[in-house]
């Protein structure tokens, strides 16, 4: 069995084409995916022009080089980040303190239960705790009473 040496070298050129065309298809594709990837990390047009004459310079070296140097996170990582840390912020900021101490209390508690110092006070109707110094209750519309504090006998 012969092999015509004009099949075999049609052969190897077909297989050898195929191979380059891979091996080209794969370094543009590689290109491409720098080129969106270094879009999506950084503004700064430097940079990209850099990472891609470094793929299309060095192929293989290139992209692992890339790999290292390129920013950890991407502009909408970074963003997402900064939005958890204002909102956690806010947090901090919105959360309400005691008057006396100065520890952290809850919105509806009528007193501080560190130091005791009276925060709200209860409607006298409906039970609904209030600001100390509302007259009237926004939820019944009952007046509140004053505390009666009897004066001394001026007698003496």
């Amino acid at each position: 069995m012969d092999i015509d040496p004009q099949i075999l070298n049609n052969v190897v050129l077909i297989l050898t084409s195929l191979g380059v065309a891979f091996i080209a298809a794969l370094w543009l594709s590689i290109v491409f995916w720098v080129i969106r990837d270094i879009r999506s990390r950084t503004r700064d047009p430097l940079m990209g022009v850099m990472s891609v004459l470094l793929v299309i310079v060095l192929p293989i070296f290139g992209i692992v080089i890339y790999l290292i140097v390129r920013p950890a996170q991407t502009i909408e990582h970074k963003y997402q980040a900064a939005l958890e840390e204002e909102a956690l912020l806010q947090d901090i900021g919105l959360r309400l303190k005691c008057p006396g101490c100065g520890r952290p209390i809850e919105a509806d508690w009528v007193a501080c239960p560190a130091c005791h110092t009276r925060i709200k006070k209860m409607c006298v109707s409906c039970g609904k705790t209030l600001e100390l110094q509302w007259n009237l209750c926004p939820y019944c519309g009952s007046p509140q009473q004053k505390v009666y504090k009897p004066e001394k006998s001026r007698e003496s």
